[in-house]
């Protein structure tokens, strides 16, 4: 019984090792930024990686033997030092047990190429959905933008280091940013993305070339913005992505677009009050941003609004449309 218990301890230790390498990929990357020559050379073999799955998320197979002496052979040997290191206090057939799988994981990674469950190419991305795991589709987006979205397994890394939003280099669309909350929070975006478009209506233009769409009044039918912008959107490779405010969390259409796969959806859930007066709307969108860039997608605007999480958990999804898609691919002939 002892034996099988600590055997069994090898999946935690696995799951640990997997949130160490997360950190460590995640200074790595910070390395490749340095202005530190050596911080940088430290880090170089990683860059290769992005290489070998490029920003258009397409294999480059001219840097498949550079990915897997750059990579794949620098994460398996990063893994076992983790688990080496705890030789002297865990439990050793727990130790051994888990430095075996990971072995037994390499082996089929090397025998597929490298093209393990993360690391595929893709021709259109689906919205990942809500979690605290990292899907495919959440670490694809660390291959389009790789200073954001760090997580492989879980998004423990993310929601410590704010890694979960990107807004530099994206254009960004306001629907009734008027309120003292939307002017609050256009301020503080357009420090990263200075490309704001304020929208005059779901079926401005503009909106084609929105990469964010943010309705910034609770009043509003967001259906019809977000509709027009999948609609706009769905040639693209990477699904469109749009928040919504809400006064109360007990919105069904905020419910299903937060799971929906056509587009990444966020539900900011604020006060009344807090969108009105100009002090208490800055510090709301301030909190906003912080719980955004911490990979949430039920974005509370203060303490009560985050307690009301479950309250929109238990909410009963409506469908704004009349049919639901299992791939943003099936757009294509829509």
């Amino acid at each position: 019984m002892r034996l099988a218990l600590e055997v069994l301890a090898a999946v935690p230790l696995w799951a640990a090792g997997t949130v160490f390498f997360d950190g460590v990929h995640w200074v790595l990357h910070g390395f490749l930024g340095s202005r530190w020559r050596l911080l940088r050379w430290i880090a170089w073999p990683h860059s290769v990686h992005h290489a070998w799955l490029d920003s258009s998320l397409q294999i480059r197979w001219e840097n498949q033997r550079a990915n897997i002496w750059c990579h794949i052979v620098p994460e398996y040997l990063t893994q076992l030092a983790f688990c080496a290191a705890l030789l002297w206090t865990l439990p050793r057939v727990t130790v051994l047990t888990c430095m075996f799988a990971q072995t037994v994981i390499v082996v089929l990674i090397l025998r597929q190429q490298g093209l393990d469950i993360n690391h595929r190419p893709i021709e259109m991305l689906d919205a990942h959905r809500p979690s605290w795991l990292a899907p495919v589709t959440y670490h694809a987006l660390h291959h389009v933008w790789p200073d954001t979205h760090y997580a492989a397994y879980s998004k423990l890394v993310d929601w410590v280091v704010g890694g979960g939003l990107r807004l530099r280099g994206r254009s960004v669309g306001l629907a009734r940013a008027e309120t003292p909350f939307g002017r609050a929070l256009a301020q503080r975006i357009a420090r990263e993305a200075p490309d704001l478009r304020r929208l005059s209506g779901p079926d401005d233009p503009a909106l084609a070339q929105v990469d964010l769409l943010i309705v910034c009044d609770p009043s509003e039918n967001e259906t019809a913005w977000i509709e027009n912008l999948i609609r706009l959107t769905r040639q693209r490779q990477l699904p469109p992505e749009a928040w919504a405010i809400h006064t109360q969390p007990q919105s069904g259409v905020a419910r299903h677009y937060y799971r929906d796969v056509r587009v990444i959806y966020r539900a900011l859930v604020a006060r009344a009050e807090d969108l009105r007066n100009p002090r208490r709307a800055a510090r709301a969108a301030r909190t906003a941003l912080f719980f955004a860039r911490h990979a949430f997608r039920y974005v509370p605007t203060s303490a009560a609004t985050l307690l009301a999480y479950f309250s929109f958990r238990n909410t009963a999804p409506i469908r704004p449309v009349g049919f639901e898609l299992r791939h943003r691919s099936e757009l294509r002939a829509a």
